[in-house]
């Protein structure tokens, strides 16, 4: 058994705080710090993805439809769907970002 934490999770190469808490076969789970002011530009993934928000609110762009976005919300992504994230308040969010890898046949 590996207990990951936050502190000793790997940096991803991002103008913002967000590390790999784990990444095996199918699944990947990314913790996101966003400071005021940061965000996520709109992009999409080969692969579905849920948004759990651990604390704080945002903006969530799905599509280029704005969502306001609040601790203990989860959102489903599916595959190819633009999305972007923007913390808009005076505190950080935190995020939990579980991608759902498609495994090749």
């Amino acid at each position: 058994m590996d207990i990951i934490t936050l502190k000793s999770a790997p940096k991803v190469p991002v103008p913002f705080d967000a590390r790999i808490m784990h990444s095996d076969g199918p699944i990947e789970v990314i913790h996101i710090l966003l400071q005021p002011g940061e965000g996520v530009p709109p992009h999409d993934n080969p692969f579905d993805v849920l948004f759990y928000v651990l604390e704080g609110r945002g903006e969530l762009t799905i599509e280029n439809q704005v969502r306001q976005v609040a601790t203990d919300s989860l959102i489903a992504i599916p595959t190819g769907t633009q999305r972007g994230w923007q913390n808009t308040s005076t505190a950080p969010v935190r995020l939990l970002v579980v991608k759902l890898l498609h495994q090749s046949s």
